[in-house]
């Protein structure tokens, strides 16, 4: 589904009412936002960095290395899903009474135990969504969105829209919200996208080692 087809159907229905129909540039930042809060809610783009523990980096790497243990991960990541070593043996994420676990010391920035074995950490993230921009060619583009949230996405869309302008309306736009909040359940509950983490890897089959 093309990003206008999905504005084409907020305007004809979560937006009918209101003034901002009218207006693209902010019918998609309702989008944007609603992006981003589905992603944050469903692993819909994830990315792979492998790291090299200890080894200098440079401008040809996707990560920067900080310090002997404080690894900064890429700028397009929202929340990291799972960590491997390269035996692929699960790595624990932010587990205080496991020594041999990474910690998120800030949002894009891992601190690696010394403790931990090998030479090689997966780190698995969840991607941010590329922001939509109003041009011709962008909206004849399909949305980075399975077609079976784009429900959710509308009541977003509807939510934020009643919520920009004055409180009167206040009932209606908690109702999309709660609307919102239903149409992401169903999906849960229907596994349409699954929240698992990914597979175990192993990074000596993937040739890094």
């Amino acid at each position: 589904m093309t990003v206008e087809k999905v504005i084409d159907l907020a305007v004809k229905g979560e937006l009918k009412k209101l003034a901002v129909k009218d207006d693209t540039d902010s019918v998609i930042s309702f989008i944007n936002l609603g992006m981003i809060e589905l992603y944050k809610r469903f692993p819909l783009d994830t990315e792979e960095v492998i790291i090299e523990l200890g080894r200098v980096t440079d401008n040809n790497d996707s990560y920067e290395r900080i310090s002997d243990t404080v690894y900064k991960l890429p700028n397009d990541l929202m929340y990291i899903s799972a960590a491997y070593e390269e035996d692929g043996t699960e790595i624990g994420i932010n587990k205080e009474d496991d020594p041999l676990s990474i910690m998120t010391i800030s949002w894009n920035k891992i601190q690696v135990p010394v403790a931990t074995s090998g030479a090689f950490i997966s780190v698995i993230y969840v991607k941010e969504p590329a922001l939509i921009v109003n041009t011709p060619e962008a909206l004849a583009e399909d949305i980075e969105l399975p077609v079976q949230l784009v429900e959710a996405l509308l009541h977003y869309i509807g939510y934020r829209g009643h919520g920009s302008i004055d409180g009167n309306i206040q009932a209606e736009n908690n109702t999309h919200y709660q609307r919102f909040e239903a149409s992401v359940q169903r999906a849960k509950m229907l596994g349409v996208m699954t929240a698992d983490g990914p597979l175990s890897r192993n990074v000596q089959e993937k040739g890094w080692v």
